[in-house]
């Protein structure tokens, strides 16, 4: 009987551990970000010789549609190209619960130092 008794408690308690943890899990609101549809290259300057990595926060509205776009890391010769590509991105808006929502997302361009003798030069 008491076999019995500590099976049937161990079991409620497993019972209600699992039904508190699904409860949770439902509780717990489902975020998908934003997806990227649509890419334009960045066409940086052939004088440039500057190499880094230029990093934007892009704002987007509920329905994907960009409303800013912010410096968050620039290099002098390579911010403005950078910049002027990502604002012709298109996205599917983030997702909150299934829902659109508005978002923010950081990308980062890395560029890589060029010099003109190498870009003229360059057998590919």
């Amino acid at each position: 009987m008491r076999c019995l008794l500590a099976l049937t408690l161990i079991l409620a308690t497993a019972f209600e551990i699992g039904t508190a943890q699904q409860g949770a899990e439902q509780a717990s609101p489902r975020f998908d970000p934003p997806t990227l549809t649509t890419v334009v290259d960045v066409a940086y300057p052939l004088q440039s010789i500057a190499s880094g990595t230029v990093v934007l926060e892009v704002s987007l509205d509920d329905a994907g549609k960009i409303t800013d776009v912010r410096v968050v890391r620039g290099i002098l010769s390579l911010t403005e190209p950078t910049e002027r590509a990502a604002r012709q991105w298109k996205f599917q808006p983030a997702k909150l619960d299934g829902k659109p929502v508005a978002s923010k997302a950081l990308w980062l361009f890395p560029s890589f130092h060029r010099t003109l003798d190498r870009v003229f030069n360059s057998r590919d």
